[in-house]
């Protein structure tokens, strides 16, 4: 019982320690607190019995401007922030408008591929004409909705078997594919108020002979149905010829430059 007694007093005096150090730290806290309200009461006293009214009145102005600031700042900070909620009400309701829009493209792509009188399949349908009469190879024009809702073209060459090739990577075959394309979507558009003209620009460049007189044929035939083709080239890039038999007709050559002399430039003017 006497140790039990000991204990519970040891315990009891170590709870007392504490809350004496406690009280001390907060009456040595109150004890400074009257020290500094005593000085701000002082300058206070001291500010409200000065003479000098300019200056308090300039020290109540400046202090003023300074609220005036504060206030007008954080009033513009209200507006981006109600401005920000906006924008962020307006981007969920394009996205979710969006997506619908996507859907939908996505939806007529499918209906007009399906149906062979729309647009679409015309200019399908030229386009391969026009490959198949150069290249003596079927071509396929294929359109996709990528993931930002654009459409993506795919024009691809096809083998005896059907299957697309890699002829269409190189640069050669790419620009005809590119002649092609142009020259369908006149074509499908003839009844209609569309431009009349495409030009183009090293169209007979790496082609081979063969190739070269097909698909002059093609741009005369076009010529003939109302597609004027405006094409550029160089006398080595056309192909072989009889002596003194021209491969264009002079009807059908608008302008010859040459560097023999002024009349043989673009626009007629001396060299500087």
């Amino acid at each position: 019982m006497i140790a039990f007694n000991r204990a519970i007093t040891d315990e009891r005096y170590g709870y007392l320690v504490e809350e004496r150090a406690e009280i001390e730290t907060e009456l040595k806290s109150i004890n400074t607190e009257p020290n500094t309200l005593g000085k701000k009461r002082s300058e206070m006293l001291a500010f409200l019995s000065g003479t000098d009214s300019f200056g308090k009145y300039k020290q109540f102005s400046n202090e003023l401007v300074t609220l005036r600031a504060d206030i007008t700042a954080l009033q513009r900070q209200r507006e981006f922030v109600y401005r920000l909620q906006e924008l962020r009400t307006e981007i969920r309701a394009l996205t979710e408008e969006r997506g619908h829009l996507q859907t939908e493209i996505e939806a007529d792509v499918d209906a007009k591929s399906a149906n062979k009188s729309s647009k679409f399949s015309i200019i399908r349908l030229f386009f391969n004409e026009i490959v198949e009469d150069v290249l003596d190879r079927k071509a396929l024009l294929s359109v996709a909705v990528n993931q930002q809702g654009h459409l993506d073209f795919r024009a691809e060459i096809l083998d005896e078997a059907g299957n697309t090739t890699s002829a269409d990577l190189g640069h050669t075959y790419r620009k005809l594919l590119s002649v092609a394309f142009d020259l369908a979507v006149l074509r499908a558009h003839l009844d209609e108020p569309f431009p009349r003209f495409a030009y183009h620009d090293g169209v007979l460049e790496s082609l081979d002979d063969r190739k070269k007189e097909n698909l002059i044929a093609v741009l005369r035939r076009y010529t003939a149905i109302g597609i004027q083709s405006l094409i550029t080239l160089i006398d080595s890039d056309l192909p072989p010829r009889d002596a003194g038999e021209p491969f264009f007709l002079p009807k059908e050559i608008v302008l010859l430059l040459h560097d023999q002399d002024e009349s043989g430039r673009l626009f007629k003017t001396p060299a500087w």
